[in-house]
């Protein structure tokens, strides 16, 4: 099955290209404020490279589904990933599936710097002010509790001294606020570190495969925290 994965939660904006869960192309930069310029070349490019055949003439008709990351994350950017996805699978009538954030963040982690024995993964996203986003996995990436929202500290508390491997932009606001108080935690390498497109596009085919489906009308983003447009 040939998926088409979308990232933009974060200051990663990123599209991959995924084939039977092997990554054939993946194009990615990490630069804020970048995601409504420059995301739709980046999935042209992946989609030419991950399938030289097709040519430039139609580079869509190989796809078989569209994945995309939907939040938590940043408000701006999920809705530009999510918008661009909708108006993929709506030209080409392709099943669509919202990926959760934290959850392709830590079966990324999971498969690139693999927990060692007894380690949980802590997936941790910058909320901004001393908050994060956050969701506990076990050492394969599947989920032990909801994602959320919280302040660091109060986070620590929570979390205890149970061995920790952290992943995510969040990841060093969470070691810094529990260092010195007996917590166990362990920086992600940097490959592991930040959201991939190939981790949507990956766990989007597994979620296609088992018959999930997202309606584009309806779809939104997991946004956890409210949404409030400031008033002029």
């Amino acid at each position: 099955m040939t998926v088409l994965g979308i990232e933009t939660a974060t200051a990663v904006c990123g599209a991959a290209l995924v084939r039977d869960g092997v990554i054939a192309a993946e194009q990615s930069l990490e630069e804020k404020n970048v995601h409504a310029e420059r995301l739709l070349g980046l999935i042209d490019r992946v989609l030419v490279d991950g399938d030289p055949r097709q040519g430039k003439a139609d580079p869509l008709r190989s796809l078989e589904g569209i994945a995309v990351s939907v939040g938590p994350g940043s408000f701006t950017g999920l809705r530009i990933g999510l918008s661009v996805a909708k108006g993929l699978a709506f030209a080409r009538e392709l099943p669509l599936v919202g990926v959760p954030t934290l959850v392709a963040l830590a079966r990324h982690a999971a498969a690139t710097d693999p927990p060692a024995a007894g380690e949980w993964i802590l997936a941790a996203l910058d909320a901004r002010r001393d908050e994060v986003y956050y969701q506990i996995f076990d050492y394969s990436g599947s989920p032990l509790r909801d994602a959320g929202d919280c302040d660091v500290v109060a986070l620590c508390s929570e979390i205890g001294d149970h061995p920790l491997l952290v992943t995510g932009d969040g990841a060093m606001k969470v070691i810094n606020g529990g260092s010195g108080g007996g917590h166990r935690m362990r920086l992600a390498s940097p490959p592991a570190l930040l959201c991939s497109a190939a981790g949507v596009a990956r766990l989007g085919e597994e979620m296609l495969r088992e018959g999930h489906r997202d309606d584009p009308v309806t779809l939104e983003p997991l946004y956890i925290k409210e949404f409030f447009l400031k008033k002029r």
